[in-house]
């Protein structure tokens, strides 16, 4: 099996540039890439939103923008882009919002030109405005019968206070609620120079120099301004049902408060914890919940890291009758590892470290992959990532290292969310099985 230095030598490592305002530019030259992705990522999203009527315009901003600029309406967007074979979109985050287009590396320009139009000169058509509400309302709705989409809201707002308390989408009410000046401010206050980074990702851009005053000559008159600062969020333990009489199974997160973020791989050994724990069929979580006592279909566990909280999250789904059980099980695989008496193994940690340098690397082939996963790390972390940098940190995780990561996590008394269609739920015994 190849190590990392041997992996290391066909590795391709994007640069990282400025324009003449001051926005960040990286540029991933995929040699035998015959498609290209070029995106701009804004450091706005829900998170900028401040008071409850606010709640969901960074996503409702984003649909707008896609409805036309000031010498280019919707269609025009989508066609100009599709009829060279490509495609567009956007997406928002509580960190962020999107924009990006894919396209063969031919049309390189005719990416570059469409995306920053649409950012930099949205009109906000008025036709558009309250048939695109209409759309997100249909949007917050459909949300309403999934429920997975459910619990996860329902999770941030129990267990947050600050910026990642609300929905992204927002709420009916506050989408009701917002005019098209309301829009056009937060666009005005969030959307510059300042807050701004751009990614081109893809075949036939070698040649840096060409690529920036392509670049240059479409963006370097955007205003500078400032990015807009974070809400700052906190984690608060939480116990919390939510009783939906129409759902067959009872689903659960089961939720550890962790330190922010700060700086690049900081983390690792936790991320390698909850590989371990609940990353595919070999995890402890699968293997001991599902295939040898068969009370869930599914069973995982993540970290989802910020610059000013964290929280580990195992979640899943089970049968009304299977849910004491499901948690009790899962409390004694946690108390076994935080006591000592089933610690990570040298195995366990092996295999994680494969898994997370194959994720790794895998979700590194295509160019809108990369260009999303380098924009995304720079707005969280500034700069870029450097790929080898992360393999080694991989590298370096030491059993030790591990084991004293799952100490940490769950010398805390979790939270737990549940979704389902009893009445009642005996959420604070549960919690107390996992204090032993």
């Amino acid at each position: 099996m190849p190590g990392a230095s041997e992996r290391s030598e066909t590795m391709i490592q994007p640069k990282i540039y400025k324009l003449s305002n001051g926005i960040p530019v990286i540029i991933d030259h995929l040699p035998y890439s015959e498609s290209l992705t070029f995106g701009i990522y804004i450091k706005s999203g829900s998170r900028n939103e401040s008071a409850p009527r606010e709640f969901g315009i960074s996503h409702f901003l984003e649909h707008m923008a896609l409805k036309g600029t000031k010498t280019r309406s919707a269609r025009d967007i989508g066609v100009a882009i599709e009829n060279v074979g490509g495609m567009s979109n956007a997406y928002t985050t509580h960190n962020m919002t999107a924009y990006h287009a894919t396209v063969p590396r031919a049309h390189r320009a005719l990416a570059i030109d469409i995306i920053s139009d649409i950012v930099q000169n949205p009109s906000f058509p008025e036709d558009e405005f309250e048939r695109e509400k209409s759309v997100i309302i249909q949007e917050l709705k459909s949300y309403e019968d999934w429920p997975g989409a459910v619990i996860e809201n329902r999770m941030h707002e129990e267990i947050f206070r600050g910026g990642l308390r609300h929905d992204i989408g927002g709420t009916i009410d506050s989408v009701m609620a917002m005019t098209r000046d309301d829009i056009k401010n937060f666009y005005h206050k969030n959307y510059n120079a300042g807050g701004a980074t751009v990614v081109i990702s893809g075949g036939d851009i070698e040649n840096s120099d060409k690529i920036l005053n392509e670049i240059e000559q479409c963006l370097g008159n955007w205003d500078t301004g400032n990015a807009p600062t974070n809400n700052v969020s906190h984690y608060v333990p939480a116990l919390s049902h939510t009783k939906k009489s129409d759902l067959s199974q009872t689903y659960f997160k089961i939720i550890w408060p962790g330190r922010p973020t700060l700086k690049r791989n900081d983390f690792r050994p936790l991320h390698i914890l909850t590989m371990i724990l609940g990353s595919g069929f070999s995890s402890r979580l699968f293997q001991e919940i599902r295939e040898k006592r068969g009370l869930v279909y599914g069973i995982s566990m993540a970290t989802s890291a910020f610059d000013d909280t964290a929280i580990t999250v195992i979640e899943g789904s089970t049968e009304k009758a299977k849910l004491s059980e499901t948690v009790q099980e899962i409390a004694k695989l946690i108390n076994a590892i935080k006591m000592g008496t089933d610690p990570i193994t040298m195995d366990e940690l092996n295999r994680a470290k494969e898994m997370a340098r194959g994720a790794l690397l895998m979700g590194l082939e295509t160019s809108y992959r990369r260009s999303d996963y380098f924009a995304s790390r720079s707005v969280m972390y500034g700069g870029l990532d450097d790929i080898q940098e992360n393999i080694n940190a991989v590298d370096a995780v030491q059993l030790c290292d591990v084991n004293a990561a799952a100490v940490e996590l769950f010398a805390h008394a979790p939270s737990i969310i549940t979704l389902g269609v009893e009445h009642e739920i005996p959420l604070e015994k549960w919690q107390a099985l996992f204090r032993h």
